[in-house]
C-alpha cells in the first residue's frame, strides 16, 4: 500500500460521493483518473485491504435489534464452529479472541441482528443446534458508540 492508496482508504471511510460517478469524484479530489480509482480499489480488495464498500446501517433506525452473542468453543472444533456461526444470517461480524480463563470462558465472539428479540433469540437457539454449544446472547442495552474510522497517517488522525 502506497501513499496514494492510504489517502484513498482515509477518504473512503466516511462522507462517501453520492453522486453518478462517485470514484470519479474521488479521483478529482486525490488527483486520479476514475479508472486509477477503481483499479486501486479492486487491487486493495484483491489483497483483503477492503471487504467491501457501502453503508453502514444502524440497527434501530431501520427497524431492528442488535445484540453481542459467545460462545466457549473447544479449541479442535473453532473452525467448523465459526463456519456454523458464520452461516447465521442475522450474524453480521465474527471473531475468534483468547478467553480470560478462570473470569471469561468464551473465545468465539459475533455480533448479529434481527427485526425483533424473538428474532435473535431464534437465530441463538438455530446456532446451538448448528454448533452443538449454548450461545451467551447479550441484547444491545445502550449504545455509546457507532462506526469506526481507521487512519493512515498522522495527519489522518488529526483532521
Amino acid at each position: 500500500m502506497d501513499d496514494t492508496d492510504a489517502k484513498l482508504l482515509a477518504r473512503i471511510q466516511s462522507d462517501f460521493p453520492l453522486v453518478e460517478q462517485p470514484f470519479a469524484c474521488l479521483g478529482k479530489e486525490l488527483g486520479l483518473s476514475e479508472a486509477d480509482v477503481i483499479e486501486r480499489l479492486a487491487a486493495l480488495r484483491r489483497k483483503g485491504l477492503i471487504r467491501r464498500i457501502g453503508p453502514v446501517l444502524d440497527p434501530e433506525k431501520v427497524g431492528r435489534v442488535g445484540a453481542l452473542g459467545a460462545m466457549a468453543v473447544p479449541h479442535d472444533r473453532i473452525e467448523a464452529v465459526a463456519a456454523a456461526v458464520s452461516a447465521c444470517p442475522a450474524v453480521t461480524h465474527n471473531y475468534q479472541r483468547v478467553p480470560l480463563n478462570g473470569t471469561c470462558p468464551y473465545n468465539l465472539w459475533f455480533t448479529l441482528t434481527a427485526s425483533s428479540q424473538q428474532g435473535l433469540h431464534e437465530a441463538a437457539v438455530a446456532m446451538e443446534r448448528a454448533a452443538g454449544l449454548p450461545v451467551a446472547l447479550l441484547p444491545v442495552r445502550r449504545k455509546f458508540k457507532i462506526g469506526v474510522r481507521f487512519t493512515f497517517s498522522d495527519d489522518d488522525a488529526n483532521g
